[in-house]
C-alpha cells in the first residue's frame, strides 16, 4: 500500500515537473534557459544522492536558487529574449553566481559535518588524556593496589545491596 502511494506520488511529481518545463519552453524560454543550466548542481545532488537524507536536496535546490535568481533578475531588467539570455550566459561572473550557491550548500551540507566530527574527535582524545592523567596520579597516590581492586566487580551491586538493608 505505502509503495503504491510513493509510486504514485513520484509520478505526479514527474508529471508536473514535465508540465512545468512544456509551459516554460512556450511561454519563457529565455527563463526556463537560465533555469535549467543554472540548476544543474541540485539536479545533479538529486540524483547522486544515495542515502537520500531527509532536506538535503531541498537545502541545495533553495542555496543553487537564490544564486540564479538574481541572474534572472539580470536577465529580465535588460530584456527577456534568447539573445539577452545567452549573453548572461556567456559571462563568467554569472555562472560564479549561479553555481556559488550550490557550492555554499555543498560545503554546508557535506564540509561542516566533517569537520564537526573532527572537532569531536580531537575533543574526545583531550578528554581521553586527562583522564590517564588523572589516573596515574591516582596510582601515585594510592599506590598499585588501586588497579588491582578495580578489576574485582562485586557480584551485587552496593546499591542494591543498600535497598534491601
Amino acid at each position: 500500500m505505502a509503495k503504491t502511494v510513493k509510486a504514485k506520488k513520484k509520478s505526479s511529481n514527474v508529471v508536473s515537473l514535465l508540465l512545468f518545463v512544456a509551459l516554460g519552453a512556450v511561454f519563457a524560454p529565455p527563463t526556463l534557459i537560465i533555469l535549467g543550466i543554472g540548476l544543474t548542481p541540485t539536479i545533479a545532488a538529486r540524483f547522486a544522492n544515495p542515502n537520500e537524507l531527509r532536506g538535503t536536496i531541498a537545502a541545495m535546490a533553495a542555496f543553487n536558487l537564490a544564486g540564479v535568481i538574481p541572474v534572472l533578475g539580470f536577465l529580465y531588467q535588460k530584456g527577456h529574449t534568447l539573445d539577452q539570455a545567452f549573453r548572461l550566459l556567456a559571462d563568467v561572473y554569472n555562472w560564479l553566481l549561479m553555481y556559488g550557491g550550490a557550492g555554499l550548500a555543498a560545503v554546508l551540507l557535506w564540509g561542516v559535518p566533517i569537520l564537526v566530527q573532527s572537532a569531536y574527535e580531537i575533543q574526545a582524545k583531550q578528554h581521553v588524556k586527562r583522564l590517564d592523567k588523572r589516573r596515574s596520579r591516582l596510582i601515585e597516590e594510592w599506590g598499585a593496589q588501586i588497579i588491582e581492586d578495580s578489576k574485582i566487580t562485586p557480584s551485587v551491586p552496593v546499591v542494591a545491596e543498600e535497598k534491601n538493608n
